[in-house]
């Protein structure tokens, strides 16, 4: 079978990427090699949903302000496209929480936000615990709060994606690749599980956390690795004020959801790569252990609460500086990108990202963001581009 382009994966950030390939009118055919359409082992699904432009790097903020626009938008964006869902956007905002230590970063971080048009409100101990009444611990010395962020339903954003990328013509393959055939200047086609081979002019890998395995294909490698992420759900005795995405400096977080709170940690402590069951060994008794104090010391209401039931997923960690790898990344293979090692903001740059790969594999170059900061360079280089601050 013979395509323009083909995206490996198929998950938020491929079916970003082929929404706009085809909403764009210039990619020809695109395929996307996708093995589980029920993405029951997908990364996306598990994820928070958070849509959030606290961050210390103007990239990053640059990528969050296009996404969140895109989201709040995401139905008529795609009013052409039959049978998506809402993507239940939730406006209520994020609230990052630091001590002395991290009140400097902070400051400095909150200025280039406010430079790039984000609307933020800088809050001491006190006019935090008045705007938000169940928050309080002593070490608290400064909060950032961002009223027009919040979080998506990422399951349903996927879909979205996905659904109109089909609509407006994209061929979605179940299968995975076992191969790539390359020439000395360019990958030519990639094996399939099923004995299929698809020929192709660009190749796009965006396989998540196993980006890294389709890298080793053609003698590359991404430092890209799964790291385990679990996830909690549940309900708290008393009444709480309406409360935005709340996270601190250990990477503690929780949101409001439905009758309760989703929230967690991600187990830093544990081996990146290592996948676990949540319900044995390392996570045994994790929420109980870790979580449930951390929560408890932060909102005192969460010490009357009762655990519904927890989950596991991946981030894709990249192990140089936790930020995203774009762009060509195997040597002489000039017609292969990447967008891989999101370490946790995949689901929330996805708009933004999805038209950076589009802009590369149709123009050559960024038409609208520069991205060229976060590409392989700088990994080629050892010099990491790292948030600095609340990640």
């Amino acid at each position: 079978m013979n395509y323009d382009i083909v995206i490996m994966g198929g998950g938020i950030m491929g079916s970003a990427a082929a929404y706009f390939l085809a909403r764009s009118g210039q990619a020809g055919a695109v395929a996307v090699i996708e093995p589980d359409p029920s993405y029951k082992e997908a990364t996306t699904p598990q994820g928070a949903g958070g849509v959030r432009q606290q961050f210390s790097l103007p990239e990053n903020i640059a990528m969050s302000t296009y996404s969140l626009d895109f989201y709040k938008k995401f139905e008529s964006k795609l009013v052409d496209i039959p049978d998506v869902q809402s993507i239940s956007f939730r406006e209520q905002g994020y609230l990052f929480i630091v001590g002395k230590d991290g009140e400097e970063t902070l400051r400095k971080n909150v200025d280039l936000q406010s430079s790039m048009g984000v609307k933020t409100q800088l809050m001491d101990k006190a006019a935090t615990a008045s705007k938000f009444p169940s928050i309080n611990r002593q070490d608290i010395t400064l909060t950032c709060y961002t009223p027009d962020d919040g979080w998506i339903d990422p399951y349903a954003a996927l879909q979205g994606f996905r659904r109109a990328a089909e609509h407006m013509g994209v061929t979605y393959i179940r299968s995975s690749v076992t191969d790539m055939q390359c020439s000395r200047t360019e990958v030519q086609s990639v094996a399939l599980a099923d004995g299929t081979t698809i020929n192709g002019k660009y190749f796009i890998n965006t396989a998540g956390p196993w980006a890294n395995k389709l890298a080793e294909m053609t003698g590359a490698s991404l430092p890209v690795v799964p790291m385990c992420r679990v996830q909690h759900f549940w309900k708290c005795a008393h009444e709480l004020e309406p409360l935005p995405l709340v996270k601190d400096e250990s990477g503690m977080f929780f949101r409001p959801e439905g009758d309760g709170f989703a929230g967690g940690r991600p187990s830093f402590d544990i081996a990146p790569g290592l996948i676990d069951d949540i319900y044995s060994g390392f996570f045994a008794n994790y929420f109980e252990e870790v979580i449930w104090p951390m929560m408890a010391g932060l909102v005192p209401k969460f010490e009357a609460i009762k655990l519904q039931r927890s989950w596991a997923g991946h981030y894709a960690q990249n192990l140089l500086d936790g930020n995203m790898i774009i762009g060509k990344y195997s040597h002489g293979h000039e017609n292969l990108i990447t967008a891989c090692g999101f370490s946790g903001h995949g689901i929330m740059h996805a708009p933004a990202v999805g038209r950076a790969l589009a802009e590369l594999a149709i123009n050559g170059s960024y038409q609208t963001l520069d991205l060229a900061r976060m590409e392989m360079s700088r990994v080629h280089k050892n010099e990491p581009y790292a948030e600095v601050g609340i990640k």
